[in-house]
C-alpha cells in the first residue's frame, strides 16, 4: 500500500477529523478496504491533525523575502509563497495548527532543499507541471482608463496591515506611498475586487516613528489589481486613499524633502501597456467609429481593416453618401435623451441602373414584418448585401471635461461633438442564405422605394486615419497646365490643379458625365509642344472619382505599354524639375486630437479585443480588453476563471488549428479576417454556471436544427451567439505608440525594450462580438 494512492480519502476526512460523525462517515469511506489499510489510513490522518507548536522560520530556506507572520499565536517568518499556501490550505486542516500544515509549509514549491532535489530528478522521469493559468485564461485589459498620477510617490516598503469587507485581515508590503494612495504586495490566496472598500494601518511604520495614530486604520478603495508574471502567488494592489491620514503625510513629505529614492516612471510604463494593446485593437478593428455634431457626422476614424466600410459608401462617382445612411431623420428616431447608449440594426445594398448606383437602407424600427422580409428577399441576393449594427453614445459633461485636461487645444476643434457612435459590419457570406429562408412577403417590390438614398447633397465628413501617418505612395505637386480629356468623340478643355506620376487631378470647362473605371485619354497641350515625345498627345487613365458637378476628375494611370510609358516620362519629368514644383503637402491629423478622439472610443467598447501570442509552439491568449463594468458575456467568461482573468477556454481549446492556428498565419498582404460564428448554450444551477455547451454555426446538419439548439439554450438558461474574428499580427506598434516607447526609453531603458518586445512577440488578434439579438432576428426565433 501506497498512502499517496488514498491522497483524496484523507483530504475528504481531515476537515471533520474533530466532528462527531467523523467515525461514521470514516466507515462509510473506507467500507470497501481492507482492515489494515483502513488503520493506516487512520493513523495518517491521526499523524497530520496531531498539534504543532513548532516555529517556521524560511528564511535563508526559500527563494523569495520573508517577513514576521503571526498565527495561531506563533510568531513565524514566511515569504508570500508560504503565506499564501497557508490561506489557501487552513480550511482543510479544519483551522487547525498541525503537522500536516507545518509539513505543507516548509515544502514550498521555491523551497531550495525541494528544488535541489528536483534538479537531481532525471528529466525522463519528471511530468510536466501545469502553469497556474492555462492557454486561454488572459489578462484583463481595461481599455480607455488610465492611471494618470499627479503627484511624487515615496518608494518604501514597509507592512501595512489590509482588512477586507469581509473582515479578512492581511498583512502586506507597500511598493509606494503617496499622500493620495498606496501600491502594496499582496498573496493571491484572498478575494480582492475592483472599487472594494478596505481600511489600512501601518504597524511598522508606527513602532519605527513612535505615533501610534499610524495604527489606526483608514479606508482606500481598490483601483487596479496587478498579477506579477513571475511569482504567481503575488498580486499588486493600487490603493486610493478616501480619508486623511495626517501622521502618514507628515512622513512622506519628510521623507520627500530628504531627497529619498522617488519612483515616478511606473503610472507611464502601466499607462503606455494598456495603451500598446489599445493601438493594436484600432489598428486592426473592423468596426468604424463615427464622430457626431448634432445629428450631423463630421468624422470618421479610419484603420486598413475597417476602410471597406467607408469605401463601400460611395457611389459610382466615387463620392462618399454615408450621410444618406446616417441621416439626421434615423439619428433623431433612435431617442438619444436620457440613456446611456442606443444600438439598432441596418440592413442595405445597392442597385446599378444607367450607369447609376442607388443604395436602399432601413433600420430595424423603421421596417413593419413584411417590409423587412421583403427587404431581405430582394437584398440578401445580391453581392452588395450589408447587415451592420449602428451604436450611439452621447457625451455627457463629464467627457467633456476630462478631454479639456487631455487636450485642452483640441476643444475648439471638439467642443461642438455630441455623439459618438461605431459601426460594425456584420455582414458574413456564410449566413446570407438565412436571409431568404423566412416566409414570403406579401408586399410589391415598389414598397422598398421609400427606404432608397438619394444621390444628393454628398457627405462633407472627414474621414481621419487613425494614426498620423502619410497614406500617398508617391508624392503629388501642384502644376497648372492646359488639358484636353477625350473620352470616345468628345473632347473637353480643362486644366491640370496637381499630379504624379501616377495619377492627375483636373478641373475641366464643361461637366463630363462619367463614372469611377471609365477609361479616358489625356493630352498635355502645353507640355506636348516642349517636347517631342507624342505619348504626352494620348496618355491613357483611368478615373477613380468624380465631383458632383462633373468638372472635377481624378484620374489614375492604366497598367498598360502606353501607361507605362507616360508615368515614366512623367517621373523622370518631375526629378528633373524637382526644384521648381510646389509639393502638394499630405493633411495629417494631429496626435493630440487622435488621442482625443481614442479617449472617447476606447471607453465605449461594443467588442471583446483578445491577443495572442505563441508560447513554447503553442498558441496562446495573452491579454484580453474590455470596459467596466464587464458586459453580459466578459461577466459570464469571467465566471469561468477563479481568478481576475476571462477564461476563453471553452470558446477556443478544440479549435485551435481551426480558429487561431490557420486565420494568424502570416501572409505577405493583408487580408480580410476570418469569421466564425459560435453558439454558448450556458445552463445554470444557483447562479452558478452548471454547464456550457458551444457548437460552430457548421455543425449544424440545417437551419431546423440550429432553430431547435437555440430555442432548447434559451428555455434551459442562456444562449450567446458569437461573431468571433481573427487575423495575423504583421506589425502591432503604432507610430503614436512608437513615438511614447521612444520617450520611455530616455527615463528606463530596459523597462521600454520589455514593452517593446511584449508588443512585437504578438502573433495575432481578434474580436469577439455578441450577435445573439441579430442571430434570433434573422431566424425570426422571437
Amino acid at each position: 500500500m501506497h498512502l499517496d494512492d488514498y491522497k483524496p480519502l484523507i483530504e475528504q476526512l481531515l476537515p471533520i477529523y474533530n466532528q462527531p460523525d467523523f467515525e461514521a462517515v470514516f466507515q462509510l469511506l473506507t467500507q470497501h478496504e481492507s482492515g489494515p489499510i483502513r488503520l493506516q489510513i487512520k493513523m495518517e490522518i491521526n499523524r497530520l491533525m496531531t498539534p504543532c507548536n513548532k516555529i517556521i522560520d524560511l528564511r535563508g530556506r526559500v527563494k523569495g523575502q520573508c517577513r514576521q507572520y503571526t498565527f495561531k499565536g506563533l510568531n513565524h517568518w514566511l515569504d508570500d509563497v508560504a503565506i499564501n499556501i497557508y490561506h489557501h490550505r487552513k480550511a482543510i486542516f479544519a483551522d487547525q495548527y498541525c503537522y500536516g500544515l507545518y509539513e505543507e509549509l516548509i515544502n514550498t514549491h521555491n523551497n531550495f532543499r525541494i528544488l535541489h532535489q528536483q534538479q537531481k530528478i532525471s528529466p525522463s522521469n519528471t511530468t510536466p507541471t501545469d502553469t497556474q493559468y492555462s492557454l486561454f485564461q488572459a489578462q484583463l485589459i481595461r481599455f480607455g482608463y488610465y492611471l494618470n498620477r499627479e503627484e511624487k510617490r515615496l518608494s518604501i516598503a514597509t507592512q501595512i496591515a489590509l482588512t477586507l469587507a469581509n473582515e479578512q485581515q492581511i498583512l502586506a508590503t507597500t511598493v509606494d506611498l503617496s499622500l493620495s494612495g498606496a501600491r502594496c504586495k499582496v498573496p493571491t490566496a484572498f478575494d480582492y475586487q475592483l472599487g472594494q472598500t478596505i481600511t489600512a494601518s501601518f504597524p511598522q511604520l508606527a513602532q519605527q516613528y513612535q505615533d501610534a495614530r499610524l495604527n489606526q486604520s483608514h479606508y482606500y478603495r481598490i483601483l487596479a489589481i496587478d498579477d506579477i508574471q513571475e511569482n504567481d502567488s503575488i498580486k499588486w494592489l493600487r490603493l486610493l486613499a478616501l480619508t486623511d491620514n495626517t501622521a502618514l503625510q507628515a512622513i512622506i513629505k519628510h521623507d520627500q524633502h530628504q531627497s529619498l529614492s522617488l519612483k515616478n516612471h511606473d503610472d507611464k510604463i502601466i499607462q503606455l501597456r494598456t495603451q500598446g494593446y489599445e493601438h493594436c485593437y484600432l489598428k486592426h478593428t473592423i468596426t468604424m467609429p463615427l464622430f457626431f455634431a448634432g445629428e450631423n457626422l463630421k468624422y470618421s476614424l479610419l484603420t486598413d481593416h475597417n476602410q471597406h466600410q467607408w469605401q463601400y459608401w460611395h457611389d459610382e462617382r466615387n463620392q462618399p453618401v454615408i450621410n444618406h445612411l446616417l441621416s439626421a431623420t434615423r439619428i433623431k428616431n433612435l431617442e438619444l435623451s436620457g440613456i446611456s447608449h442606443t444600438s439598432t440594426l441596418i440592413y442595405s445594398f445597392f442597385h446599378e441602373h444607367q450607369g447609376q448606383r442607388y443604395f436602399y437602407s432601413a433600420a430595424l424600427p423603421e421596417m413593419t414584418r413584411q417590409q423587412r422580409l421583403l427587404f431581405w428577399q430582394i437584398g440578401a441576393k445580391r453581392e452588395s448585401w450589408r447587415v451592420m449594427r449602428l451604436t450611439i453614445y452621447p457625451l455627457t459633461q463629464n467627457d467633456t471635461q476630462t478631454l479639456a485636461q487631455l487636450t485642452p487645444e483640441m476643444m475648439p476643434y471638439c467642443q461642438d461633438l455630441s455623439h459618438i457612435g461605431t459601426l460594425q459590419d456584420l455582414t458574413h457570406a456564410e449566413v446570407q442564405p438565412d436571409y431568404l429562408c423566412g416566409m414570403p412577403s406579401t408586399l410589391s417590390a415598389q414598397e422598398l422605394n421609400q427606404f432608397r438614398h438619394p444621390r444628393n447633397p454628398i457627405s462633407q465628413a472627414e474621414a481621419i486615419h487613425f494614426d498620423p501617418k502619410p497614406l500617398r505612395s508617391e508624392s503629388r505637386f501642384n502644376y497648372k497646365t492646359s488639358i484636353v480629356l477625350q473620352q470616345n468623340q468628345h473632347r473637353i478643355s480643362g486644366y491640370l490643379i496637381d499630379f504624379s506620376s501616377r495619377g492627375l487631378n483636373i478641373h475641366l470647362d464643361q461637366p463630363l458625365r462619367c463614372k469611377q473605371g471609365d477609361i479616358v485619354l489625356i493630352e498635355f497641350t502645353q507640355l506636348a509642344r516642349s517636347t517631342k515625345n507624342d505619348i504626352l498627345k494620348k496618355m491613357p487613365y483611368q478615373i477613380i472619382r468624380t465631383s458632383p458637378n462633373g468638372k472635377n476628375i481624378q484620374l489614375i494611370t492604366i497598367e498598360n505599354e502606353d501607361g507605362l510609358l507616360g508615368g515614366q516620362f512623367l517621373r523622370t519629368l518631375i526629378e528633373f524639375n524637382l526644384e521648381r514644383l510646389a509639393l502638394c503637402k499630405e493633411p495629417q491629423p494631429s496626435p493630440a486630437m487622435l488621442l482625443t478622439m481614442h479617449q472617447m472610443l476606447l471607453t465605449r467598447l461594443h467588442s471583446l479585443p483578445y491577443f495572442a501570442e505563441k508560447v513554447d509552439h503553442k498558441i496562446k491568449i495573452k491579454a484580453v480588453g474590455s470596459n467596466f463594468p464587464l458586459s453580459p458575456l466578459a461577466n459570464m467568461l469571467h465566471q469561468l476563471s477563479d481568478n481576475d482573468r476571462l477564461d476563453l477556454d471553452i470558446i477556443f481549446k478544440q479549435r485551435v488549428k481551426e480558429m487561431l492556428a490557420n486565420p494568424m498565419r502570416p501572409r505577405d498582404k493583408p487580408q480580410s479576417p476570418f469569421i466564425h460564428e459560435l453558439y454558448l448554450a450556458v445552463e445554470y444551477h444557483d447562479n452558478q454556471i452548471h454547464k456550457i455547451e458551444t457548437k460552430l454555426r457548421g455543425d449544424f446538419e440545417d437551419l431546423a436544427t440550429q432553430r431547435v439548439y437555440i430555442q432548447q439554450a434559451r428555455q434551459q438558461g442562456e444562449l450567446f451567439a458569437l461573431r468571433i474574428t481573427a487575423l495575423p499580427l504583421l506589425n502591432p506598434l503604432t507610430i503614436l505608440i512608437s513615438q511614447k516607447l521612444s520617450k520611455l526609453a530616455r527615463l528606463s531603458l530596459h523597462r521600454a525594450r520589455a514593452l517593446e518586445i511584449e508588443f512585437t512577440s504578438l502573433m495575432g488578434c481578434g474580436e469577439i462580438f455578441d450577435i445573439t439579438d441579430e442571430v434570433l432576428i434573422r431566424l425570426e426565433i422571437h
